[in-house]
């Protein structure tokens, strides 16, 4: 498990998840983002997958939906920032955030890559 490198992917995903619900709790308090936890809810849900690396087609479906709903979340708060000119905070969330999205599809990429092979040596049998 820990030496799968979608484990590391995933792994420092929910350090940037943890990281971003703590920040933008502190200094994003009354914003709709910071109220519904998605961030604490993602971190929860990157804990999951971690521990489904046995089952790669699930873990692959959790990534792509993380992935979607990520995608949904940067969108939002692109355009909340940018209404409300949060000016100090329209570069640091936002970049975390793509930056989470990158991690994720590394790991979906290296997950999808490893069901590959699997399904090829079992092909050789």
């Amino acid at each position: 498990m820990i030496q799968r490198i979608q484990t590391f992917y995933l792994l420092l995903a929910l350090f940037i998840s943890i990281f971003i619900y703590t920040y933008s709790f502190e200094t994003l308090s009354s914003t709709l983002i910071s109220k519904s936890h998605f961030f604490l809810i993602s971190a929860t849900i990157l804990i999951f997958t971690i521990f489904l690396y046995k089952k790669r087609t699930l873990q692959s479906f959790i990534c792509l939906s993380l992935f979607i709903l990520n995608l949904i979340v940067f969108l939002l708060l692109t355009h909340l920032f940018i209404n409300n000119l949060y000016l100090d905070l329209v570069i640091v969330l936002p970049t975390l955030i793509l930056i989470q999205q990158i991690l994720i599809f590394l790991a979906r990429k290296s997950i999808i890559k490893d069901e590959n092979l699997i399904r090829s040596i079992d092909r050789l049998r």
